[in-house]
């Protein structure tokens, strides 16, 4: 905590520091405060995005099996129930060194690490949304304003449900990762309810489409009450999810059969890796959903780098998904505007390549061998 005040302190000082000498008209002592906003925005984003970190965390470990979510957290080992200090995410995991507070037994460290990689995923997007103001969305107006120095959080209506919505999609995107990384199949339940809080607030407020449905976009096009866009795009997001899916399929489920084996192995992989990409496809869209599922693929690839044991392939996919996904939704309008990243306005051939590259893509990941059920959670 005292690294963190310090890292806190010197953002402040040097960030004032080197912004007022590049101001005409600011003085070093005027930017102190709004450096300081930062570091408190910055800080309870990352609060909240940990503590939805610690919730997944109690989702995965419960969800499959048949257990209850709610109630207060509690040790392991000897059922002690945490308290709020003892609770906090990732700090207390580092107050208490790894064990618990009552019998002294170890803590897995799978814990404060998810802690601290959804509250790093989250804290980037609403960063980006509370100071852009929606500007870093495709198709939204530019934020006006002073873009300088002084540059405040934007704090709207349109900005909270948007940033809301994201942190959801992204969360539901986390759950299924973490169960299936610890080699369980997705509970029915997890995976209806996260489906329909990524789906219905699409079609109940269109303006969290953001982009349309269709390869190219209409003149003077907006989100904002177009419900039949937006039936369409949760539509063709989740029948670009099954492509997607069934793609990949011949690398990591290569004997799926849906009508000659319903109850297979592979097949249940197939439709376990249907969810997971629908997810983002139904948040960002058909045409990114691409992008976003190979560069999952990509990171997925460096996981074996920082892990010590063989893990599942399509587990280390659906890790590196909510990454791809963050990255995405942080970045949207910047990706939008490049031309061979895939979008809405992109050029036939730009899909057709990232299409061709989800098929062939996978292959890299065949390297890693599935693991017995348990070690996944074990090596986090």
């Amino acid at each position: 905590m005292l690294i963190g005040l310090a890292v806190a302190i010197l953002y402040v000082v040097s960030m004032a520091f080197l912004q007022s000498r590049g101001e005409r008209f600011i003085q070093f002592s005027d930017l102190l405060i709004p450096r300081s906003l930062d570091v408190i925005v910055a800080a309870w984003l990352f609060y909240v995005g940990s503590s939805v970190g610690s919730f997944l965390n109690v989702v995965a470990w419960r969800m499959p099996r048949g257990v209850s979510i709610n109630g207060r957290s509690h040790c392991p080992w000897c059922d002690h129930r945490l308290s709020w200090k003892d609770n906090c995410p990732v700090f207390g995991w580092l107050i208490l060194a790894g064990r618990c507070r009552t019998c002294r037994m170890p803590i897995a460290p799978r814990y404060p690490i998810v802690e601290l990689t959804v509250g790093l995923c989250l804290a980037l997007v609403g960063w980006r949304e509370f100071f852009g103001g929606g500007s870093t969305l495709p198709f939204h107006p530019e934020r006006m304003g002073r873009v300088g120095a002084l540059w405040t959080p934007y704090v709207s209506s349109e900005t909270l449900v948007t940033m809301v919505y994201h942190v959801v999609v992204i969360a539901s995107s986390w759950a299924f990762a973490l169960v299936t990384w610890d080699g369980h199949r997705l509970p029915r339940t997890l995976v209806i309810s996260s489906l329909l809080l990524v789906a219905i607030p699409i079609l109940v407020h269109p303006g969290l489409a953001v982009v349309p449905w269709q390869v190219e976009m209409a003149p003077a096009w907006h989100s904002d009450g177009k419900y039949l866009d937006a039936a369409m795009r949760v539509l063709t997001g989740f029948v670009a999810a099954v492509l997607i899916a069934r793609t990949m399929a011949r690398h990591l489920a290569p004997t799926a059969d849906p009508k000659l084996s319903p109850l297979g192995t592979d097949t249940r992989r197939l439709i376990d890796m249907i969810a997971i990409v629908a997810i983002p496809a139904i948040a960002v869209g058909w045409h990114a959903s691409i992008g976003v599922s190979v560069l999952a693929i990509f990171i997925a690839a460096f996981l074996p780098s920082v892990l010590t044991r063989r893990i599942d392939p399509l587990a280390s996919f659906a890790v590196a998904l909510p990454v791809a996904l963050t990255i995405q939704i942080s970045f949207w309008r910047l990706l939008t505007e490049l031309a061979y990243w895939p979008s809405v306005g992109s050029r036939p051939m730009t899909i057709l390549v990232w299409a061709a590259l989800v098929l062939i893509t996978p292959r890299i990941l065949l390297k890693k061998r599935p693991a017995v059920e348990g070690t996944a959670a074990e090596a986090m």
